[in-house]
Formats: structure tokens, sequence, C-alpha cells
């Protein structure tokens, strides 16, 4: 085979590289992971110390997303967060008729303010209070949050960047000696649940026994809304899917490079991650072939799920994970998508990749030697 000039790489050569440069150094992720348990922990002091219903309430923080599932790229400085309540009542999740993927959190009594009573149905919880009650006792501990200790001297402040209008309430931790150098946290209330306790008119995937969440969420399209509105949150079962799947898993790293790169950003991580959980339980891609041709396998489905405006939750099938994404965001991610894909077909059949592909796919510029 012909020696490649030095401004390329072959396909295999390339895409571990792009790899190496979007991971992060074990010690980095080491300070960042020690400095975020250390400002959870004050957070939650606080916020104990302040409300007494919260003290009452707190069953613990359970780690989500792209940390818990070992695909994060870049800094390791995000975390999700579900903070897990418990109220002093019986809580029952029942499906909402020709809302798919939503439930209501049917309460037995009345005795929180979280729960309220709708007329000719009974008590549920209200997601509004919930939102309220956790933005109230942010906003109120926040004058505690700005001196926070953590090792080797560092000293973080916090503020309060999103304040539950959505789902998570968003804090950001500042170190004082190193501006640039920040965390950023989303708490998300949620309640739990054991797997025998998900609504039965929903198919239950492989749990091995692990609880599942009810997120607050309101209704994706526009509608009359409804303070209810939960959705459900099972990020161990669908840790479960992913698991001993290291290419997999090396492939989905990328396509978030690529979407960084290529300012998709309506395309979020859980809906990069939905293609590879319904790809998996499809039972029809190996998983053991190198990472670059599982990605164009993979970017595929994701052009096909844009282009048809139609990516299921996987959870509650039915629900369609884009109707949110504007006609004019899709449009032109199919276009980008559909470039990329012809792009890095004709790399690989031609076993090259250059500077400039690393650059404009993944964002990643070559060292020089």
């Amino acid at each position: 085979m012909p020696r490649l000039p030095e401004s390329r790489f072959t396909f295999g050569e390339g895409i571990e590289y792009a790899l190496k440069k979007i991971a992060f150094p074990e010690n980095t992720r080491k300070t960042f992971n020690e400095d975020a348990q250390m400002l959870e922990n004050a957070f939650i002091n606080e916020i104990s110390s302040y409300d007494e219903m919260f003290r009452a309430a707190f069953q613990g923080l359970s780690l989500g997303g792209s940390c818990l599932d070992g695909i994060k790229i870049d800094l390791p400085d995000e975390f999700d967060m579900h903070v897990k309540i418990q109220l002093p009542c019986t809580l029952v999740p029942v499906t909402v008729p020709k809302r798919p993927g939503f439930m209501f959190l049917r309460a037995s009594t009345g005795d929180s303010a979280c729960v309220k009573y709708f007329d000719n149905e009974g008590y549920f919880i209200s997601r509004l209070a919930v939102q309220n009650w956790f933005r109230n006792s942010i906003t109120a501990v926040m004058p505690q949050l700005q001196r926070i200790r953590c090792k080797d001297g560092r000293v973080y402040s916090m503020t309060y960047t999103a304040h539950g209008t959505g789902v998570a309430h968003t804090l950001m931790a500042t170190e004082h000696r190193n501006p640039r150098r920040k965390i950023w946290f989303d708490f998300v209330p949620v309640f739990q649940f054991a797997p025998n306790e998900w609504p039965r008119d929903l198919k239950r995937p492989k749990n091995d026994g692990r609880n599942w969440f009810a997120v607050p969420r309101k209704y994706d399209k526009p509608a009359t809304p409804d303070p209810r509105s939960f959705v459900p949150c099972a990020p161990h079962w669908e840790r479960l899917v992913l698991h001993k799947k290291q290419n997999l898993k090396d492939s989905l790293r990328l396509m978030k490079a690529l979407r960084n790169a290529n300012e998709m950003g309506g395309l979020v991580s859980y809906f990069l991650k939905s293609i590879y959980l319904h790809e998996v339980e499809n039972g029809t891609t190996n998983w053991n072939q190198a990472p670059g041709r599982i990605l164009i396998r993979m970017l595929i489905n994701l052009l096909h799920a844009v282009r048809l405006n139609n990516l299921p939750f996987f959870l509650a099938p039915d629900h369609n994970n884009l109707d949110k994404l504007s006609d004019k965001c899709r449009r032109e991610y199919v276009r980008i998508l559909n470039k990329i894909v012809k792009k890095l077909i004709r790399r690989r059949d031609a076993n090259y990749l250059t500077k400039d592909d690393l650059f404009k796919i993944f964002g990643v510029d070559v060292d020089n030697k």
C-alpha cells in the first residue's frame, strides 16, 4: 500500500486520533469529580438546613446523563443530578390519554404542599408546585454558596442560572483563582419508583431490578398545559442496554463531537443516545466492528430519523422526541448530515481521513509534529 501523505491518516487512524483528542486525562476527571462531589454536598447541606420539608423529603442524589453512561466528551464539567424526593403519601403513576410518554402521579392524600386536588379526579402531584418549592429554597440559600472550599485550595462560588421553568435547576460553580474553571449542575427533582410500579400500558425494558424516576416536564407541543405532567426516566435501565459495548460508546462520543462541530445543538445528547438504544434493541448491528464503521451506520439512522421527523422515545415509543424541532432546523440538519455521511462513506472506501476532515467533521485540530 502506498505511504500516505503526512496530512492524511488511514480511516481507522483518523478515527482513533479524533477519539483521543475528545477524551480528557484521568487526573482531570478525578479533580473535577472530587470538586463536584464537594459542591453537591454543600448545596444539599444548605438546602437541608434551610428547608425542613426538603430535609424530610430528600432521599439522595442519583447521577444521570453522559457521565453515568461513560460517553462524556471534552471536560467532565457537567453533571446531571436527579434529586430523589419522597413525600408523606403513596404515589401511583398513571399514563395520560392522547399524550404518549407523559404520566400523572396520583397521590393517596393531600398532606403536602406539592399535592393538589383536581376537580372530579382526586389528588395529584403538581409539577408547578414542586418546581416552585425547589426554586424558592435554592434562591434562599444562594448567599451561603459563594465560598465553597474544595481540594488543593480551590474555592468556588455558585450562580443560579436556570430556575426550573423547564426541567432542571442549573447551578454554575466558578473557581475564584481560575474563573475559566467552571462546573455546571442540572439538579432535577424526581420521584422514584420500583420496576413493578411501571405503568402496565407501557412496554417495560430490561431493568435488572433497578428503579426508575418520574421527572417534571410540560407537554412538548403547544396545547393546554397541565400542571400534573411528568415523563418517565430510567437512566440505569438505559445504561444496561449500552453495557459492555465500548465501540458503541466510542462511536456515540464521535457523534456528539460531530454534532458540536457542525452546530446542531437541537440534537441534544439524549436524542443521539436514543438512536443507539433502538439499534441495540433491533439487534441488527455488530457492535464489535470499528467505531468509525459503527458511526456511519448510526449517522444514517439519525439522518433518516431527522428527515422523517420521527425519533421514538425509548421508554415510550409512541412519543416522538423530535416534536419540538422546527421544520427550518430539521431541514438544515438533514442537509448537514447528508453531506457528512456521504463524505465519511467516501473516506472509508478510500481508507483515509485528512486533517481538514477531522477539523470539519469532529472539530479536532491535528497537532503539528
